[in-house]
């Protein structure tokens, strides 16, 4: 095998990677770059989300407005993959600010064994959408 043709092998296999490099290799690596990028902003906005959940709306007081509640949870809705998930959390913060504003503003003498009633319901959905949230992180690709 002469070097000339020594040489030309070289190159067409130097050829052969960097095409395989072009084509193959750099989408895996955007496909992982976007799936890093989706992990870090579901952390991101579940962390403040759950934070929200756990504090019953107080933190940001989403308990008090329908409109901000809807407008926080939007973003968590956007990033999440699973339609369950996103339903519960529709239902969670829809149905605080209405029970909050049923329950002080419209009649404030509702027996308290109806509060906690209500109370109980929204601390089992509180869990429910706990470990959803969870889950969704962590299975994230």
């Amino acid at each position: 095998m002469s070097i000339l043709e020594f040489a030309s092998t070289i190159g067409l296999g130097a050829l052969i990677i960097k095409i395989l490099d072009i084509v193959w290799l750099q989408q895996a690596l955007q496909r992982n770059e976007k799936s890093k990028w989706l992990r870090e902003q579901r952390l991101r906005v579940y962390s403040k989300v759950l934070s929200e959940i756990m504090s019953l709306g107080q933190a940001q007081g989403t308990r008090d407005d329908l409109f901000k509640a809807h407008a926080f949870f939007s973003e968590a809705i956007l990033l999440t993959e699973d339609e369950s998930l996103a339903k519960k959390l529709e239902d969670f913060f829809t149905f605080l600010p209405n029970l909050y504003k049923k329950a002080t503003m419209e009649n404030p003498d509702v027996p308290e064994s109806e509060l906690e009633e209500a109370y109980q319901v929204v601390v089992a959905l509180k869990k429910d959408l706990q470990v959803e949230l969870r889950r969704s992180l962590l299975n994230s690709k």
